[in-house]
């Protein structure tokens, strides 16, 4: 069975974008930077081939904000909607907002190879309550 791309964008449709392979995984960011950024209780990304990525409209205007050193959020200026994250230590990666899939579409993802990431850092109010794989970091050490 292949693999067939997958299709996203932004709320107002100024950015739009097709991958064309799975992810090496899915995360569900518990940080408190992905928590106010996303307006939600945890953001969930999955970490693509960066050449897996093509951004077919409004690539040139995305903005950009490097919200911890080397941490970059993606986002529509239109909308204001992040649709990605690039991390300078993970160049080859294309980390997609998994929010911004068009609706219907999947991940594409192995589900053994999702995970939660900073999870000490959640809001301890809501209860997950699935038996996913967590860590305190991003769960390489740091």
């Amino acid at each position: 069975m292949g693999f067939s791309p997958i299709h996203g964008g932004c709320q107002c449709g100024g950015v739009r974008y097709t991958l064309s392979a799975p992810p090496a995984e899915v995360m569900h960011c518990h940080c408190s930077m992905c928590r106010k950024a996303h307006g939600a209780l945890f953001a969930s990304f999955g970490a693509y081939p960066a050449d897996a990525l093509a951004i077919e409209r409004g690539g040139d205007s995305l903005g950009d904000f490097e919200s911890s050193p080397g941490s970059h959020r993606l986002f529509c200026p239109s909308c204001g909607c992040q649709l990605f994250n690039r991390v300078d230590k993970w160049a080859q990666n294309a980390f997609v907002v998994l929010g911004t899939l068009d609706a219907g579409e999947s991940p594409g993802h192995d589900p053994a190879r999702e995970r939660h990431i900073f999870w000490d850092d959640r809001v301890h109010w809501y209860d997950v309550a699935d038996a996913l794989p967590k860590s305190a970091g991003y769960g390489d050490g740091t």
